[in-house]
């Protein structure tokens, strides 16, 4: 009857706008994730509202991963998992598999007093494996910057270099998209270590390197086991060196490789994170 009152006689009159706050269920953009949805995207519950997971196939096979209450699913690459647990004795070996060539004798007894021996004998000796190791290098951080949106920037190099609990700003207090932590070397390098002392919640992060002159471009990010800073204890994060990778400055801080990992976006539940130390890696 109440459908009737307002002029409305069939239900395909029935408009219904997916946006709206359906009484407070927190199902607010229903129809902005379901228009920008492609083929094979997943739908997740964010922070009271559907986040979308864009499917990714990896370089090998993709698993959904679940990063535990209050953090986004990720997609992890298995040959990447795979290429980074076999690669945690921090060695790598160059293998010479050529195989020695055979050397074949051959003797024979002569034809007078009516006989002959025919005794063929193949000789192959072992095959050697050489090889050589090389250790990663780790050095000292050269440039530690935590950025605050509203605020600017703050030279932290002392405390990543040091070890000092959560004396590390790796995202300022209030939260904010575009803060970011930067990390650099005079040198090119190949991946980061942290060592985070306080976790961090509900946020999102994006890697990025120096182009020089205040650009910044997206970095091919080849393993991170750093959670988004969201687990205390070490984790890695390696990268393939961009081609354009260029030094800049920084708080001052000048003549230096510049990664960052860039704030996205934030949501009602955002925790500081905080960390105690950082590292370059050189690989070999």
């Amino acid at each position: 009857m109440s459908l009737l009152l307002r002029g409305v006689a069939r239900l395909s009159q029935l408009e219904i706008d997916a946006n709206k706050d359906w009484q407070a269920r927190e199902i607010t953009n229903l129809k902005t994730i379901a228009g920008t949805m492609g083929h094979g995207d997943i739908a997740f519950r964010g922070a009271g509202v559907l986040e979308k997971l864009v499917a990714d196939a990896g370089k090998g096979y993709n698993f959904l991963k679940s990063r535990g209450p209050g953090l986004s699913p990720v997609w992890e690459d298995i040959e990447e998992l795979i290429q980074y647990m076999t690669g945690a004795a921090n060695r790598a070996v160059a293998f010479n598999l050529a195989a020695p060539i055979p050397v074949i004798t051959h003797t024979h007894a002569s034809l007078f007093g009516g006989g002959q021996v025919n005794a063929p004998q193949m000789n192959i000796p072992a095959p050697s494996l050489a090889g050589n190791t090389a250790a990663t290098l780790i050095r000292a951080v050269a440039g530690a910057v935590s950025h605050n949106e509203d605020v600017g920037d703050i030279d932290e190099t002392a405390e990543t270099n040091s070890a000092d609990p959560n004396d590390m700003t790796l995202l300022p207090s209030d939260g904010a998209i575009n803060d970011y932590y930067a990390l650099g070397d005079s040198d090119k390098f190949d991946a980061v270590c942290f060592l985070v002392g306080t976790a961090g919640t509900d946020y999102n992060l994006a890697y990025e390197y120096s182009k020089g002159a205040g650009a910044w471009g997206i970095l091919d990010i080849l393993h991170d086991s750093t959670n988004e800073w969201g687990s205390i204890g070490k984790g890695w994060l390696t990268f393939s060196r961009p081609a354009d990778w260029a030094t800049d400055t920084i708080a001052s801080i000048a003549g230096v490789y510049w990664i960052r990992a860039r704030v996205t976006s934030v949501g009602v539940g955002f925790v500081q994170p905080l960390g105690n130390q950082a590292w370059i890696l050189v690989y070999p």
